[in-house]
């Protein structure tokens, strides 16, 4: 199996990150290992929805949905691999910032 350096760019998040509730967007990476890169970032986009870290901050109801799409995607190295891959850093943003 080939390993992936995925990087996501998740959109419309509510969250009440500082006592009101705001939309949000993230920045994450995330390495997987898959067969290509087309499974590498659907991976990727299921193990980010399914973090239970986000799963217990997300206020969306269910017609306001997020959205979770790859920026990049790149083949990387055992090393590079095995350094990273069990870490998972969100770097939230303010929508309203954008």
């Amino acid at each position: 199996m080939k390993k992936f350096k995925v990087q996501l760019h998740g959109k419309n998040f509510l969250l009440n990150l500082d006592g009101e509730f705001k939309k949000y967007g993230f920045y994450t990476t995330i390495f997987v290992k898959a067969e290509n890169s087309q499974k590498a970032e659907k991976m990727a986009i299921i193990l980010t929805h399914q973090n239970p870290n986000l799963r217990q901050t997300v206020l969306n109801e269910s017609t306001d949905r997020s959205i979770i799409n790859s920026e990049e995607i790149k083949e990387v190295g055992f090393l590079n691999f095995f350094a990273k891959k069990s870490t998972i850093d969100f770097r939230f943003y303010p929508e309203d910032e954008e």
